[in-house]
């Protein structure tokens, strides 16, 4: 089902939850190796927002992402305490932010699976250091913008910040993930 939803006037945003619109999610993720992921600090008493640079591992086709990160460190700590996060995207076509729900797998298999040439330039031990885990972001709900061609997209969002293209052109789509 899609329907057509505004913030505001200028804002224009189809919701969907189209099988299709979730492959697309996928296609767009799955060309994007780094992501920023952001959690809320689990230090700060205020609940404030903090943002870190990860390397994608898988992108999976429902729109759930692994990444491989330091079973001590801040970010597993932010997650245990705050499992909500969002994952954001961009290339020179699309931006995706993605919001789910993350968990920390510690799971020996899955860690060497995923294990790459770039994960031991980040981290020590190779996959059978057992602070080695893997950060599992169970997808919600994906908001993108473009996918198409550089110029496409550009034009498609500057039209709709601007309110001077059709309903539907270059506004975010917001995907219901499986």
């Amino acid at each position: 089902m899609t329907e057509h939803h505004d913030s505001s006037p200028t804002d224009p945003v189809t919701v969907s939850n189209d099988p299709r619109e979730v492959a697309k999610v996928h296609e767009l993720i799955s060309g994007m190796d780094i992501a920023m992921l952001t959690t809320v600090d689990s230090s700060s008493a205020h609940g404030r927002l903090t943002s870190r640079p990860l390397s994608t591992q898988l992108a999976e086709e429902d729109g759930d992402v692994l990444f491989l990160v330091r079973g001590s460190s801040a970010v597993v700590r932010d997650v245990e305490a705050h499992p909500q996060v969002n994952v954001a995207y961009a290339s020179m076509k699309a931006w995706v932010s993605l919001a789910g729900t993350a968990s920390v797998v510690r799971d020996r298999a899955l860690v060497e699976q995923l294990w790459s040439a770039g994960a031991s330039a980040f981290m020590d031990g190779g996959p059978e250091n057992p602070d080695n885990v893997v950060l599992k972001v169970s997808g919600d709900t994906a908001e993108y913008w473009g996918g198409g061609s550089l110029v496409g997209t550009v034009v498609g969002t500057v039209k709709a910040m601007t309110g001077k293209g059709e309903d539907d052109e270059g506004g975010p789509t917001v995907v219901e993930l499986p």
